[in-house]
């Protein structure tokens, strides 16, 4: 019998998470409030926080945190709390990471940009 897995994809800066995998709405909604107040820059106080959005095909959850950076810090910080969250939610177990730094040719200021990967399996 196969284990349910789950694949997040934080790629930074600006921060951009994909949760693709069976992940409960709670912890979802958890993250929403969670991620934006982890960024190394402050949130404009005249927009509403980015929330996760739910796609179909195939079916994910994506968030964008336009207009925020992360430093090594903030970028530990995010993936802190995706890990407090999934440890709150039960059953994932971290069975794999990779990390790249990919060269970005069209930035102006940033030539780099970090992807981090965490794969999980479901503990039966």
């Amino acid at each position: 019998m196969a284990r349910p897995n789950l694949i997040v994809n934080f790629q930074f800066n600006p921060p951009q998470v994909k949760i693709i995998g069976p992940i409960k709405e709670t912890t979802v909604e958890k993250l929403n409030t969670l991620f934006p107040r982890m960024t190394s820059t402050a949130q404009g106080t005249k927009t509403a926080p980015p929330k996760f959005i739910h796609e179909g095909y195939p079916p994910h959850w994506h968030v964008k945190l336009t207009g925020q950076y992360c430093d090594q810090l903030g970028q530990s910080m995010l993936c802190l709390s995706l890990l407090d969250a999934l440890e709150e939610e039960g059953g994932w177990v971290l069975k794999d990471t990779n990390a790249i730094t990919m060269e970005d040719t069209d930035a102006i200021q940033q030539t780099t940009h970090e992807v981090l990967k965490f794969f999980f399996v479901k503990k039966i």
